[in-house]
């Protein structure tokens, strides 16, 4: 003879024969082999759930189980004191309720918008739900199957997923930038060169971007491709380096026309580079070159004649003033004087310095 204890948060199954005949409570039982085959097994009912059975159905203690039944398009929601404890797909289970209040919720799995609360998507998967965090500066597309179903603005979802295939596209609303670097292009007299262009951009409706172009900046590099080719084969080298922010106006209302259908404004789109061959740069800087120079000759052109002038109505002012004639003498020798250790200077009326001019002669 055998003792068996169950204990507290647990029951025993008591099988008689390999028949289940009862649930044993708490306690300490005796095997009685005499009445046949015995065996307890002992359960942990603190887990509240346990798949159902017919044989265990038919002696469960009314005051203590339940037995709940989850359709196929249904999920049971199990908390014990407000906390999740389980989420049950479909099948049939019994619920302890002997280690206190469980509280049990049915919700549908067919909605777009999952009824399943935020506190059980941990316990549920990817499979039934699709959790989506949208932040400010972004828009999800969702398709459903195939099918555009809805625009998600920023917060956060639950998309039920059963059943069901879905499919996200985000979108980033801020402005972006897109590189369009080495293209060589002709102008109209036929020089070869290559630009580097910067296109900004944003993106304003979502779904007609998804409606009109497979890959969005593939396309919008393609469009300034080809406008600029178009304008840079209309105008001359010389006109395109003198013309470069009026080009790049064009250019932007010539993408913006073309992508304003898909749901994007063309914020700006600057030439960043022109590139020139060799030849043709090495041409250009000696015209710069030339056309300094003659700059420069002809600001010391003016220079002189302006000194010229200077001087001719400086002589003319003191051919009209000996006084003023005199006060320039003294300054000569003034001028003079600070580069002469010794200097005597003879004072003498003007008919004696004529008298002296004439014996040195």
């Amino acid at each position: 003879m055998n003792t068996i204890t169950i204990y507290e948060g647990q029951r025993g199954l008591r099988y008689l024969d390999g028949k289940l005949t009862g649930v044993l409570a708490p306690g300490r039982y005796r095997d009685w082999a005499w009445l046949g085959k015995l065996e307890i097994r002992a359960i942990d009912v603190r887990q509240v759930v346990l798949d159902a059975t017919v044989e265990l159905e038919r002696v469960l203690p009314a005051n203590e189980a339940d037995v709940l039944e989850v359709a196929e398009d249904q999920l049971a929601l199990v908390t014990r004191a407000g906390r999740p404890l389980r989420a049950l797909e479909a099948g049939r289970y019994v619920i302890w309720r002997s280690e206190g209040e469980v509280d049990i919720e049915l919700v549908a799995l067919g909605s777009l918008r999952t009824a399943i609360p935020v506190a059980f998507w941990p316990l549920v998967g990817a499979r039934l739900v699709t959790e989506v965090l949208v932040r400010p500066y972004e828009r999800v597309i969702v398709y459903d199957d195939g099918v555009l179903v809805e625009l998600l603005g920023a917060g956060r979802y639950g998309l039920g997923a059963w059943q069901r295939k879905l499919e996200l596209v985000r979108f980033d609303l801020r402005e972006q930038e897109l590189q369009v670097v080495g293209q060589e292009l002709i102008t109209a007299d036929k020089a070869s060169l290559r630009l580097n262009l910067l296109l900004k951009f944003v993106v304003v409706d979502p779904v007609a971007v998804t409606g009109a172009v497979t890959e969005l900046r593939d396309a919008l590099y393609a469009e300034v491709q080809m406008a600029a080719r178009q304008a840079v084969a209309g105008v001359s080298v010389d006109a395109l380096l003198e013309r470069r922010v009026e080009l790049a106006r064009e250019l932007v209302a010539a993408v913006g026309d073309r992508a304003k259908p898909w749901g994007i404004e063309i914020r700006k789109l600057e030439i960043k580079d022109v590139v020139l061959p060799g030849e043709l740069k090495e041409l250009m800087n000696r015209v710069i070159e030339a056309d300094k120079r003659a700059a420069a000759q002809m600001i010391l052109r003016r220079e002189e004649v302006a000194a010229t002038r200077a001087l001719a109505n400086t002589a003319r002012l003191l051919e009209s003033n000996p006084v003023l004639l005199r006060l320039k003498e003294t300054e000569a020798v003034k001028e003079i004087a600070e580069k002469i250790a010794n200097l005597t200077v003879v004072m003498a009326p003007k008919d004696l310095q004529d008298i002296l001019r004439l014996g040195a002669s």
